[in-house]
C-alpha cells in the first residue's frame, strides 16, 4: 500500500471526491482482498480442490519470502508514518491511512499463515490477492500524491516510493513465480505422462480424515483435504493391540464419508445428500410446530437486539451516576435490570427453550423411528453383513443431525449477528481504530486456537487409544476369571492393568496440560485486545470524545466476546464429528431392500403346500456360488431333509425358501406360485412358514410373552396348549414365576433344552402350514434331544416339513433325504434306499455309528431308484445279504431306542469290533 501519509496534505482547493475515493480505497483495499482469499479458499474446500492439488516446493518456498517482504514493507511504512507524526508535532495520522496499512498487515499475514500450513495448496485465492494488490496498489499511489500540498520530494516521500516500488516488484515477481512454475509443472506432466509406463503402481495406501487439516494435522495438505499418502492415524489403532469397536466405527464412518465426498465432487452436493433427513427434522404438514419455529427465530432476533442494548444501558448507568447525562440513575437502573431478567434463563430463554421442545421432540422420535423401521424393513444381507452394535450406535447418531443443526441456527448464527453488531457498534462509538482492534483479535483468537488445538491432535489420539487399552485389560480380566485364577495369574493381570491405567493417566496429563495452555494463550489474546482497546477508549475519555460509560460498555462487550470467539474456534471440528456420526445412518438409510413385493400386493394362495426348486443356483457375493441348479419336489404334507458337511448349503436352501434372500438363478414356487414374484406379499408367504433355527432367540422378557410373540392375539390357554405340544408345559410350572418368568437376554436363563421347546411352542402356537428346522437339535444331551423330537413331531404332524440335521438318527423317518455336497444334491430317497445304495449318506452313517466301512461286493445290484455315486463303501461286508442289512441297521440305532433301554453286550458285540464302541 501507498505512503498514505501525505494525503493529510492536501490542500482544501482539491475535489473533495479525490479525497473521499482515497478514503474509501483506504479501508475497501485490505477489505476487498480479504473477502476474495475467504470466499476463494472457502470455494476450494467445498469443491474438494484441496484433494487434487500438487506440491511444489519451489514456489511455495519462494512466495512465502515474497509475502514476508510484502508485509515487511507495510510495517517500514508504518513505521515511517509513526516516527512522523512524533517528529512532527500536532501532526496526527488520519485513522484510514494507519488502518489501511494495520489492515494489509492482518492480511497478507493471515494469506502467509495459511500458506505456511499448507504444503500443497490451491493457489488463485493467493494469485488473486496479489493481481488485485497490483490493480490497486497504482490507483491508491496516484490519488496520495495527487493531494500533495508540496511539489518537493522529502526523505520521506523518497522513502515511500521506494518502499511501494519494492513491495509492487515483489507482487509482480510472486505472479511471476506461479505462472512460470505452472508452466513448468504442465511441461513436466505432459513429459512424464509419455514416459510411464502402461502398468500402474497399485495405491496401497489407506485413506485419511477428510478433516485433517482441520483437525491440524496440515503437513501435506491444505485445509479440508485429505492425504492420499499417508495412513490414517486418527483411526487406527496401535500395532500393537486390537482395534476397538468405537475406534473402528470411527475409522469407518471417515473413509465412507471421504468416499462419498470423492464420488460427490464438492461439499454442497455431499451436503445435499443430507437432505433425507429433512423430513424428520423439518415438522412437514405440521403447521403448529412450524408456528413454534418461526417463533423460536423471533425469539433469538430478540436475544440480539438485548445483547446489544445491556452494554450500552450499562454505560448509560454509569453516566447518570456520574452526571454526564443527567439523567435519573433510578430509571436507568431499572431499564438494566428489566433488559438482564429479559435475556436471563427466566426470560426469553425460558420461552423460545419452552416453544422448540415439542419441535425436538419430533425430531428426535421421527429420526429414531424411522431409523429404526427402515433397519427391520432391509433384507436379510443387510442384517448378516453388520452387528448390532454398529446398527444401534448408527440408530443413536441420529441426534447429531438434529445437534448440527441445532449448533448452526441457534448459537452460530446469533453469535455471527451479535459479533457483526458488536464490530459496527464499538466502531461507531469508539471510531475505527476499536473495530480493527475487534477484527484483529477475533482473527488472531481463532489462529491461534487452530494451532494449539492442532497440536493436540496426536496427544488426545494417544490418550484415546490408552483409555481403550485399559478398558480392553480391565474387561478382559473380570471376563476371564476363571481363566486367570485356574493358571495363578492374578498378580500378572494386576500389573497389567496397573501399567495400562498409568499410561492412560500420563497422557490424559498431557492432554489436560494442552487445554489449559490453549486457554492461556487464548485469555492473553483476548487481553492484549482489551488492553488496545482499553487504552484507545481511555484516550478519548481524557481528550472528551467518549464518556466513562462508554468505557465501561466497552469492557461489557469484551466480556460477551469471548463465548462467541471460543464456539467458532472450535465450530469445524464440532460439525465434522456430527457429519462423521451422521454418516452411518445416512449410509443405512440410503440402502433399499433387496427382497420386495410391491405394496399392497395380494396374499399368497396357498393350496397345501407343495415346493419345488427348478434350477435353483445362489451365491451370497455373487462370486462364490453356494447353489448350483438344485431340483426337487415336496408333496405336501410330507418332510424332507438335507444332510451333508457344514457350508454345503444346506441351511440356505431354508433361507431361501423363507425368502430371507431371493435366488439368482432359477424358481422357488409354493403350490405353483414363484416366491420371488413382487405381486406376492412377503407377509404373507411368512405367515405360512414356521422356523425352528439352530440357535433360538427369545426376547428378554417373560415366558408367556415370548411364546406368544408368533400369534400376538393369543389367550394363555392357546399358549398352555402349545407349551403343552412341545413337551415344557411341567417345566415350566416348576419355575418360581412360572410363566412369568423373565429369560434373559437372548434366553440365557434357560438350558439348551428348555429354550429350544420354547421356540418349538412358538412355532406351534403359530399354526404354520410349512415347518423349516434348522439343526434344532444340535448341542443337547439325549434325554433332551428325545423330548424335543417328541415336540417336534408334535408341531411337524401333518405339515410340510424341511429339516436341516448332522445327526442322521434325527432324520431317518424323514420320507425323503437329501444328500448336499457343494451346493449340489448328489443322493435323494430314503433311510433305507440310501444305505443300500453304498453311497454318501452309507458313509455319512457309517462314520456316525461307528462301524468301519468296507468296499462293496462290486456284483451286488444297487437301486435304480437312488441317486448314486461311484467309489463310496458302507458298513456291510462283501458276503452279508439284505436280511442281516437290515438287522445290522436295527441293532446299531437305526431307530431311536429310549434311553433306559440296552443293547445286550453279546448282540453289541456281534456287531460292533472290540475296539470300538457306539456312542
Amino acid at each position: 500500500m501507498p505512503n498514505f501519509e501525505d494525503s493529510s496534505l492536501a490542500h482544501a482547493s482539491f475535489d473533495p471526491r479525490v479525497k473521499q475515493a482515497l478514503l474509501c480505497l483506504h479501508y475497501g483495499y485490505p477489505t476487498a482482498v480479504f473477502t476474495y482469499y475467504i470466499i476463494s479458499t472457502t470455494l476450494a474446500v467445498c469443491t474438494l480442490q484441496t484433494k487434487s492439488a500438487q506440491e511444489n516446493h519451489g514456489r511455495r518456498r519462494s512466495i512465502l519470502w515474497l509475502l514476508v517482504f510484502i508485509i515487511l514493507t507495510y510495517v517500514l511504512q508504518l513505521i515511517d508514518l509513526g516516527v512522523k507524526s512524533f517528529i512532527q508535532h500536532g501532526f496526527p495520522a488520519e485513522q484510514d491511512v494507519t488502518i489501511g496499512l494495520l489492515s494489509c498487515i492482518l492480511v497478507f499475514g493471515v494469506e502467509f499463515a495459511g500458506l505456511v500450513h499448507s504444503k500443497a495448496p490451491v493457489w488463485y485465492p493467493f494469485i488473486g490477492s496479489f493481481v488485485m494488490a497490483l490493480l490497486l496498489e497504482p490507483l491508491i499511489a496516484a490519488l496520495s500524491f495527487l493531494t500533495r500540498s508540496s511539489s518537493t520530494l522529502s526523505y520521506s516521500d523518497i522513502f515511500s516510493i521506494s518502499t511501494i516500488s519494492a513491495r509492487y516488484l515483489a507482487l509482480a515477481l510472486a505472479v511471476a513465480a506461479h505462472i512460470t512454475a505452472t508452466c513448468s509443472f504442465r511441461r513436466e506432466k505432459g513429459s512424464d505422462a509419455e514416459r510411464q509406463g502402461l502398468l500402474k503402481a497399485s495405491n496401497s495406501s489407506s485413506t485419511t480424515e477428510v478433516f485433517a487439516n482441520q483437525d491440524g494435522d496440515n503437513s501435506t495438505n491444505g485445509y479440508g483435504s485429505t492425504s492420499t499418502n499417508s495412513t490414517d492415524e486418527s483411526s487406527s489403532p496401535p500395532n500393537d493391540r486390537v482395534e476397538s469397536p468405537y475406534e473402528r466405527r470411527q475409522r469407518q464412518a471417515a473413509e465412507l464419508m471421504e468416499k462419498r465426498l470423492k464420488e460427490k465432487g464438492n461439499w454442497v452436493t455431499y451436503a445435499k445428500s443430507f437432505m433425507i433427513f429433512f423430513p424428520y427434522v423439518w415438522p412437514v404438514g405440521h403447521r403448529g410446530l412450524q408456528l413454534r419455529v418461526f417463533l423460536v427465530g423471533c425469539c433469538l432476533m430478540a436475544m440480539n437486539f438485548i445483547h446489544v442494548l445491556i452494554p450500552r444501558q450499562i454505560g448509560i448507568v454509569m453516566d447518570s451516576l456520574g452526571g454526564v447525562n443527567h439523567k435519573d440513575p433510578w430509571t436507568q437502573v431499572l431499564i438494566f435490570a428489566g433488559l438482564k431478567l429479559t435475556a436471563s434463563e427466566a426470560g426469553i430463554s425460558l420461552l423460545r427453550q419452552w416453544l422448540w421442545i415439542p419441535v425436538e421432540s419430533y425430531s428426535t422420535s421421527r429420526i429414531s423411528t424411522a431409523a429404526y423401521s427402515h433397519v427391520l424393513n432391509l433384507s436379510s444381507d443387510f442384517h448378516d453383513s453388520k452387528s448390532c452394535s454398529d446398527i444401534e450406535m448408527a440408530i443413536m447418531s441420529g441426534t447429531s443431525i438434529s445437534n448440527m443443526l441445532e449448533s448452526i441456527c441457534f448459537q452460530a448464527i446469533p453469535m455471527l449477528i451479535d459479533m457483526g453488531v458488536a464490530f459496527i457498534y464499538l466502531s461507531v462509538t469508539f471510531g475505527p481504530y476499536e473495530g480493527f482492534i475487534t477484527i484483529a483479535t477475533a482473527t488472531v483468537f481463532c489462529y491461534i486456537t487452530a494451532i494449539m488445538l492442532s497440536g493436540l491432535k496426536e496427544v488426545r489420539r494417544s490418550q484415546v487409544s490408552a483409555y481403550f487399552e485399559e478398558h480392553y485389560v480391565r474387561h478382559a480380566g473380570i471376563q476371564g476369571w476363571s481363566t486367570v485364577s485356574s493358571f495363578n495369574q492374578i498378580s500378572h493381570e494386576e500389573t497389567r492393568y496397573s501399567d495400562a491405567v498409568n499410561n492412560n493417566v500420563g497422557h490424559y496429563r498431557k492432554v489436560l496440560l494442552g487445554y489449559y495452555l490453549a486457554y492461556a494463550f487464548q485469555s492473553m489474546v483476548l487481553l492484549c485486545g482489551l488492553l488496545a482497546g482499553a487504552f484507545l477508549a481511555v484516550s478519548q475519555i481524557t481528550q472528551g470524545q467518549a464518556t466513562p460509560g462508554q468505557f465501561v460498555m466497552l469492557l461489557t462487550y469484551w466480556s460477551q466476546l469471548v463465548s462467541p470467539l471460543t464456539f467458532f474456534a472450535s465450530l469445524g471440528k464440532s460439525i465434522s464429528g456430527d457429519l462423521i456420526r451422521a454418516e452411518s445412518l445416512l449410509d443405512i438409510m440410503q440402502m433399499k431392500p433387496t427382497v420386495l413385493s410391491k405394496e399392497g400386493a395380494p396374499p399368497l394362495d396357498f393350496q397345501g403346500g407343495h415346493v419345488q426348486f427348478e434350477n435353483v443356483s445362489f451365491s451370497y457375493d455373487k462370486k462364490k456360488p453356494i447353489l448350483k441348479s438344485v431340483n426337487f419336489q415336496v408333496d405336501p404334507g410330507t418332510s424332507v431333509a438335507f444332510v451333508g458337511a457344514t457350508g454345503a448349503g444346506k441351511s440356505t436352501m431354508l433361507k431361501l425358501l423363507d425368502r430371507f434372500y431371493d435366488v439368482t438363478g432359477g424358481l422357488i414356487k409354493i403350490d405353483g406360485q414363484d416366491i420371488r414374484d413382487e405381486l406376492i406379499s412377503t407377509c404373507s408367504l411368512r405367515a405360512r412358514i414356521g422356523v425352528v433355527p439352530q440357535n433360538s432367540i427369545l426376547f428378554d422378557d417373560t415366558i408367556m410373552n415370548n411364546v406368544r410373540y408368533a400369534k400376538l392375539s393369543a389367550t394363555d390357554e392357546e399358549v398352555y396348549e402349545a407349551c403343552k405340544a412341545a413337551s415344557i408345559h411341567e417345566q415350566i410350572l416348576t419355575f418360581t414365576d412360572g410363566y412369568q418368568t423373565r429369560v434373559g437376554e437372548r434366553g440365557v436363563k434357560l438350558s439348551g433344552g428348555e429354550l429350544q421347546r420354547v421356540a418349538i411352542a412358538r412355532a406351534i402356537l403359530k399354526r404354520p402350514a410349512i415347518v423349516l428346522l434348522d439343526e434344532a437339535t444340535s448341542a443337547v444331551d439325549t434325554e433332551t434331544e428325545q423330548k424335543i423330537q417328541e415336540a417336534l413331531g408334535k408341531l411337524c404332524k401333518g405339515r410340510t416339513t424341511f429339516i436341516v440335521a448332522h445327526r442322521l438318527s434325527t432324520i431317518m423317518n424323514a420320507d425323503k433325504i437329501m444328500v448336499v455336497t457343494g451346493g449340489e444334491i448328489v443322493e435323494e430317497g430314503s433311510h433305507e434306499d440310501l444305505i443300500r445304495a453304498n453311497g454318501k449318506y452309507a458313509e455319512l452313517w457309517s462314520k456316525q455309528i461307528f462301524i468301519k466301512p468296507k468296499v462293496k461286493d462290486a456284483t451286488e445290484v444297487k437301486p435304480t431308484s437312488v441317486k448314486k455315486t461311484s467309489g463310496i463303501v458302507n458298513d456291510l461286508t462283501p458276503d452279508k445279504t439284505k436280511s442281516e442289512l437290515v438287522k445290522v441297521e436295527s441293532s446299531t440305532a437305526l431307530k431311536i431306542r429310549p434311553a433306559n433301554q440296552q443293547q445286550s453286550p453279546a448282540t453289541e458285540a456281534k456287531d460292533t469290533p472290540s475296539h470300538q464302541k457306539e456312542v
